[in-house]
């Protein structure tokens, strides 16, 4: 019997809670502090210019009137807001006003404006040039920081008591008695069934669900105690296995292993969904081998098979492993899902695939002469309105648009394409080239 030290699982869940209810302290506060930062900042600015728009019209008529006196007390108005630590008016006839604490002069920020003429607003008559406190906007920050951050963390308090408290009397007391009914049963004790002392109303969960196993294990054991084990272990062995062997068959592609439309049609609305929810890329390439009915014309399926398993080796040499996935959609035309990947991306891995066909797919003739392969490739990436038969079709259009400009390209070639792609109403017939070693 282990010795190991007890771990509630609810302790180790509040321990978990906590941390995460740190970091969102954390996170909050900070996003909220800069938000406030952006905001308190902008105010703080609006509300300067607001003062130089209230106060510029009245210097503007003192300095031409020429009124010495009347400049100062407007002087000492705009000094009364506590931002604006020290004012100096400079008149176009050379005159200077000042007034605030000259010790700002330094530290502060300068910002100037011009006076217009009361008769002419093209036309200055002096200067007027406000040194900003930038001090009573670090306070108020700090004051705005301190407000979120003591909201944030007695909201995260609440909210992690009550998590503890549910923890510890909806799973810790629960998981208590059925851990110490384990641990005192005896093996002459099995028709003993296990109850617990739980408040009405939880509902039916998974420590109910625990509890049926239990009991319909005792009375397993108690039929079956002699050889049990051992058949379930067996059986259980040769249905995972048969399953196994079963779901492998039914979506994977006998031929190259790729996996088939079946497996596609259920997997890729998820893939779309997950794409959406999270506003991430996703891009599909459908691919055609050109030619390829001609290739089981005149030479015979084998080397079509040839051809197709190939051609499905130099597409998984691209796939990222547990993320890209390469489906054979039907007869010669394969489609690859590569999520996480936009546009760009997705045509810069068609076009390696292409020349990577181009250059080294072929099969070699018992004539002595090698058959080259090319293939088209038609690429789309996920919109948000897209549904999966929209993303495939627009693949399959734009795969039209490559196999009907002479094959063996990529389609769209880097540039904008329209989401609707126009058939054209003949395709030219081409023929595949073979040529001697």
């Amino acid at each position: 019997m282990s010795h190991t030290a007890l771990q509630p699982i609810a302790s180790l869940l509040i321990r978990r809670v906590f941390k995460w209810v740190i970091l969102c302290v954390v996170c909050v506060s900070s996003l909220q502090a800069w938000l406030n930062y952006r905001a308190i900042e902008e105010n703080f600015d609006m509300t300067v210019n607001d003062v130089a728009r209230a106060h510029l019209p009245l210097l503007s008529v003192a300095i031409w009137d020429i009124e010495p006196q009347t400049i100062q007390k407007q002087i000492a108005l705009i000094l009364k807001n506590p931002s604006i630590a020290y004012v100096a008016i400079k008149a176009s006839t050379g005159q200077h006003f000042t007034g605030g604490d000259i010790n700002h002069l330094v530290s502060g920020q300068h910002m100037v404006f011009d006076i217009p003429a009361p008769a002419d607003a093209s036309t200055s008559v002096g200067k007027a040039e406000f040194v900003v406190d930038k001090a009573v906007l670090r306070k108020e920050l700090l004051r705005s920081f301190i407000i979120v951050f003591i909201e944030v963390v007695i909201l995260s308090v609440f909210i992690f008591m009550a998590v503890v408290a549910i923890l510890r009397r909806d799973l810790e007391k629960p998981m208590r008695q059925l851990a110490d009914f384990v641990k005192n049963l005896q093996a002459n004790q099995l028709s003993t069934k296990l109850e617990l002392q739980r408040k009405p109303g939880n509902g039916y969960n998974e420590i109910d669900l625990v509890v049926d196993g239990f009991c319909t294990m005792q009375d397993s054991l108690q039929k079956h105690i002699a050889h049990q084990d051992a058949l379930v272990a067996e059986r259980t062995s040769q249905l995972e296995a048969a399953m196994k062997s079963l779901k492998q068959l039914s979506i994977t592609d006998g031929l190259t292993a790729c996996y088939n439309r079946l497996l596609f049609n259920e997997r890729m609305p998820a893939e779309i969904q997950r794409a959406v929810r999270y506003q991430r890329h996703l891009s599909l390439i459908f691919c055609d081998i050109d030619f390829f009915k001609k290739v089981n014309d005149e030479y015979g399926h084998a080397i079509g098979d040839h051809v197709l398993l190939a051609f499905a080796k130099s597409l998984a040499k691209e796939l990222r492993v547990d993320v890209d996935w390469i489906v054979r959609y039907g007869g010669e035309e394969f489609l690859m899902v590569l999520p996480e990947t936009n546009l760009q991306a997705a045509l810069e891995v068609a076009e390696r695939i292409r020349r990577q066909v181009e250059q080294h797919l072929f099969v070699r003739m018992p004539d002595g002469t090698v058959l080259r392969i090319t293939a088209s490739f038609g690429v789309a990436e996920l919109k948000v309105t897209d549904t999966m038969e929209s993303l495939v079709q627009r693949a399959d259009e734009r795969l039209y648009v490559a196999k009907s400009q002479g094959r063996n390209q990529v389609q769209p070639a880097f540039e904008a394409v329209p989401d609707v792609i126009s058939k054209p109403v003949l395709e030219p017939v081409l023929q595949a080239i073979t040529q001697p070693v």
